[in-house]
């Protein structure tokens, strides 16, 4: 069982630049910190209302994340699912015919766990997570004007949003949940404790803006992680701190963030 996204991972060149903006501006705090040799990162967990945030920083120049990075450039990595029990959850995944980058669990900063190959699940690279006895997650997070900030959404870009979010409730359990779009884009929505994992796709032979922004995402791209909303109590507040003009949300350039497209939203 799925219990909750544990964190999403990001890829940032420097763990310090990181930590500049998810540490100095929102005010998140460092929970775990730590290098972890086989995976060839120095990585961080900064807890995030019902989630955390890893960073992650290459130091092997022959690893999987320094890859990423030279591939890619700096953004969003991975979603990192929690459950009991990291075995039981990987042998699912491999009774449902999904395939796999560990075939079994190992140690990592947010505990025991594993990754599924992103050709199985949407573009969309999976770990499984099951934290150390007695770790349990934050119950707030953020200073100032994003006291209280949380993660609420996770988007990926699919070239087919309805059969990605049916292959994350049937194959991985997850629950479906009422999504909105806007013109143009098709949106499917599941999620876990409290936190939703949306996929969009470009509506066929739509021209609008948000539509043509996706589709030459996704052609340059392809299907995967795209971008995190993060819902503030004070959204007026955390505008003026970014320097946003006043709007029912606010958007951050992803290069402004590291790579990671930011939209703010109030909390409901």
């Amino acid at each position: 069982m799925l219990t909750r996204v544990h964190h999403v991972g990001l890829v940032v060149r420097r763990l310090e630049d990181g930590l500049a903006f998810w540490q100095g501006t929102l005010g998140l705090r460092i929970a775990k910190q730590a290098t972890v040799q086989d995976q060839g990162v120095r990585a961080a967990l900064l807890p995030i209302g019902r989630s955390e945030i890893e960073l992650l920083e290459p130091v092997d120049p022959a690893g999987g994340v320094a890859k990423f990075l030279a591939r890619r450039g700096e953004g969003l990595h991975h979603v990192c699912f929690e459950t009991p029990d990291v075995a039981a959850e990987l042998a699912t995944a491999r009774g449902a015919g999904l395939p796999l980058i560990d075939e079994v669990p190992r140690p990592g900063l947010a505990g025991l766990i594993c990754f599924l190959h992103p050709k199985g699940t949407a573009g969309v690279l999976v770990e499984f997570a099951t934290p150390p006895p007695g770790e349990h997650p934050a119950a707030s997070a953020g200073a100032g004007p994003f006291e209280g900030v949380a993660l609420g959404e996770v988007t990926a870009r699919s070239g087919d949003a309805a059969s990605a979010a049916t292959l994350f409730a049937t194959r991985l359990g997850l629950a479906r949940k009422a999504a909105e779009a806007t013109p143009g884009v098709t949106a499917a929505t599941v999620t876990a404790g409290g936190v939703n994992l949306t996929f969009l796709s470009a509506d066929p032979g739509s021209s609008s803006p948000d539509a043509a922004a996706l589709r030459q995402a996704i052609e340059s791209g392809g299907d995967g992680l795209a971008g995190l909303v993060l819902e503030v109590p004070d959204l007026p507040a955390a505008g003026r701190a970014l320097h946003a003009a006043p709007a029912r949300d606010i958007r951050l350039d992803a290069a402004r963030c590291h790579g990671v497209p930011l939209r703010f939203r109030a909390a409901s």
